[in-house]
């Protein structure tokens, strides 16, 4: 038997789960898992095992049957469909085994990197500078970012380079992993860190900006392990003004970088990865009519289908204009102007260049003639291989708002365009939520809006301090941005991705699923622990733990709201969520719902459904447990530990009770109680009654102990050995029928 008390402080929520001991299988963890491969173990005796897959969301079917053996491997899935397995022994037990999810991450909201602190604290808001993206050899997101001054001491001589990836095998993102320390470099006005992926070597690397004393160099870091470790390969290093703006790109076991050299101008290096670093070759931008190049705005490289480099970058004219060039570093080419800003503007932001093929586009965010003053991304692109350049497109904003770095682009593979970016200010009268993202078939004609449902994006910060936007390799986006204003799915760095084609992400509530937590019957009561059933409800099957209280551990500390992306609200209202699963959802209902209650799941962004249920004031429901076809108490012997039960059924861990013995009951919905904090318990509530097989038994104590939880303490009558139903009462309400206490030696 495993007992279970979940708690988080005061908060003591007692549930009971019993396993049958058969021959059924235990224990299936994933091994291993990659976007063409599932390796699944497990423990068990019997001598032949069903393996079960199901979409997440559907239902289980087996997919093979392995003799004689405690492991399996699944080759037969799609990279971008998250799925579920259990193992069932081919004969005998039915009972399937604990289930696995694995997959690439979830669609929709969800939290990539979850920021230290409180929200809107000084350690929170140093938290995710300067993110930057890359797809690994699975085709997930990894991220690299800065932790400026980690223990917020003012000292940023310690300021970190974070890398995270994403784990198919556990379903999760692995936990941040320190790449160095790079000192005072954490900014919002310019790109300092580069990530990138080689997908022929399986090679990481990463490049950024170093401070160190009065120097500004670039470190290069790699990794062969998949992020796990990282080595330094080398340090770029000047003695001016120092070296900004990273942009690194990995092919074929060479190196491409691009950064901005102060005094010199734009360098580009190249040359074969493994080699010593002084073998590599590197060069400087072309003097264009007498043009200074901006050393620090960051440059931004890419490379064509062919493999071949590029570079833009700005600089500037003396007619008080900002050029955005455009360079082919690998030949004899001139620079060739892409955009500028007409003639209104000196100073330049940011540059980002990526290709179609062997055809460039880029944005660029500086002030022009064509917009209002504030709207600055524009869009440029050639078809001729970078010749020459066709007009330039104003993104456009939402309502009368400003358009502005930080910003991103990414093309998919029929050359459709994504633009996410940032807004400084506006009139208030946005229509779409935020981040705001600007998408384009035609690459003329573009749409800006956010990416999911306004009742998630409303909540998301205007001005991103970073962010970026990429298309997976099945042409569906990921939208990574900083957030620092506490909001339902989170803060940190928080990602949305694009549900893959012909999946059904929205969460779906099976009609009548709303009941009472303990009773599984209709009505419900405020401050009591209710339940919806149905599909798509979660990506992930879990409880509350330490790290979804944010809030605190004390008495009137706020309860988690959002677990794993997943909400609830009753009547409009946010409910406390205590467990979630794919199709299961508990929950506590929140203060002030009477008549009828109203619930909704919310999952990351997407909102289910209306189920309906009558919410009244007193329901009084026995937590229990099923074993053996029976329903028995979650009782617990008054002065231990022990539980009330049949040893026949669920071994010597458990006992019988007998005549006189004090047993401690446990309930929900006994009365309305406080919701959505952490609670100290109360004093006695008068009015309590049980009976054990219709025979009265003495209340010793009925209170609320815990969230939405009563101890009803009890006094075993004088009955025959035997089991009897045992029923609580309060202000004329009685709990279920069918949960018996077991009596005898």
């Amino acid at each position: 038997m495993n007992i279970r008390p979940l708690f988080q402080g005061s908060a003591l929520l007692c549930l009971f789960s019993l396993t049958v001991f058969a021959q059924a299988p235990t224990s299936l963890t994933v091994k291993a898992a990659t976007s063409k491969k599932v390796d699944l173990t497990w423990t068990g005796t019997a001598t032949s095992y069903n393996v079960q897959r199901r979409a997440l969301g559907g239902t289980f079917s087996t997919i093979s049957t392995v003799n004689n053996a405690t492991a399996a491997s699944d080759t037969t899935i799609d990279a971008f469909t998250t799925y579920q397995y259990q193992i069932v022994a081919a004969s005998g037990s039915t009972t399937p085994s604990n289930t696995v999810t694995v997959g690439p991450p979830p669609a929709g909201f969800s939290v990539l990197a979850p920021a230290p602190g409180a929200p809107g604290s000084e350690l929170a808001n140093n938290y995710g500078y300067d993110v930057t993206t890359t797809l690994d050899g699975n085709g997930d997101p990894a991220v690299a970012f800065i932790f400026d001054d980690p223990n917020a001491d003012s000292d940023h001589t310690d300021t970190q380079l974070i890398f995270r990836s994403w784990s198919r095998a556990q379903y999760k993102w692995n936990p941040d992993n320190k790449v160095g320390v790079v000192g005072d470099v954490a900014t919002g006005f310019r790109y300092v860190t580069s990530l990138a992926y080689d997908s022929s070597t399986g090679i990481l690397g990463l490049a950024s900006e170093f401070a160190s004393g009065d120097s500004e160099d670039i470190r290069l870091y790699l990794s062969t392990d998949g992020g796990t470790s990282w080595t330094t390969k080398t340090t770029f290093h000047v003695d001016g003004d120092g070296l900004h703006g990273p942009s690194l790109a990995l092919a074929n076991g060479n190196i491409y970088l691009a950064y901005g050299d102060d005094p010199d101008g734009i360098k580009y290096v190249t040359g074969q990865l493994s080699a010593d670093p002084k073998t590599w070759t590197t060069k400087t931008n072309p003097t264009v009519n007498g043009q200074d190049p901006d050393e620090n705005t960051a440059p931004s490289l890419a490379l064509d289908s062919n493999g071949i480099p590029a570079i833009a970058y700005f600089a500037y004219a003396d007619n008080y204009n900002a050029i955005a060039n455009y360079w082919r570093p690998s030949g004899n080419t001139p620079p060739v102007k892409a955009i500028d800003s007409q003639n209104t503007q000196s100073d330049s932001v940011a540059v980002r260049l990526k290709f179609f093929g062997t055809q460039p586009r880029l944005i660029a965010e500086l002030q022009r003639k064509d917009a209002d003053f504030g709207v600055g991304v524009h869009f440029v692109r050639s078809q001729d291989g970078g010749a020459t350049w066709l007009t330039p497109v104003v993104i456009p904003p939402d309502g009368n708002s400003s358009s502005d770095f930080p910003f991103d682009l990414a093309l998919d593979s029929q050359g459709h365009g994504a633009i996410a970016f940032g807004q400084n200010s506006g009139s208030g009268d946005e229509v779409c939520g935020r981040p705001k993202v600007s998408l384009s078939t035609d690459l003329v004609t573009w749409k800006t809006c956010n990416v999911g449902s306004l009742d998630a994006t409303q909540n998301f910060d205007v001005y991103p301090t970073s962010i970026n936007v990429a298309y997976g390799n099945n042409d569906k986006l990921y939208l990574m941005w900083t957030q620092e204003d506490p909001n339902p799915t989170g803060y940190g760095i928080l990602m949305y991705r694009e549900p893959p084609a012909g999946s059904n992400s929205t969460p779906s509530l099976d009609t009548g699923s709303l009941v009472n937590g303990a009773t599984y019957l209709p009505n419900i009561v405020s401050g009591s622990w209710a339940q919806v059933t149905g599909q798509n409800l979660a990506d992930v099957t879990r409880a509350w733990g330490d790290a979804d209280f944010t809030g605190g551990e004390s008495p009137g500390d706020p309860l988690p709201t959002t677990l794993s992306g997943v909400q609830v609200k009753v009547n409009n209202l946010p409910a406390a969520v205590y467990y979630i699963s794919p199709t299961q959802v508990n929950f506590q209902t929140p203060t002030g719902v009477v008549g009828t209650a109203n619930v909704q799941v919310i999952r990351s962004g997407a909102v289910s459904n209306t189920v309906s249920g009558p919410a009244v004031a007193n329901a009084p429901g026995l937590f229990s447990y099923a074993i053996g076809g029976k329903n028995y108490p979650a009782a617990l012997y008054a002065n231990s530990y022990t539980v009330v039960g049949d040893p026949s059924l669920a071994g010597s861990a458990v006992r019988k009770a007998v005549v006189g013995d004090h047993i401690a009951l446990y309930a929900t919905a006994i009365a309305s109680s406080p919701a959505g904090v952490i609670i100290s318990p109360t004093g006695g509530l008068p009015g309590v009654t049980a009976t054990v097989g219709g025979q009265p038994a003495a209340v010793e104590f009925a209170g609320l102990v815990a969230v939405g939880e009563y101890q009803v303490n009890i006094v075993v009558p004088q009955l025959n050995d035997g089991e009897y139903d045992v029923v609580i009462k309060y202000n004329g309400q009685s709990s279920q029928t069918g949960v018996k206490i077991p009596i005898g030696k």
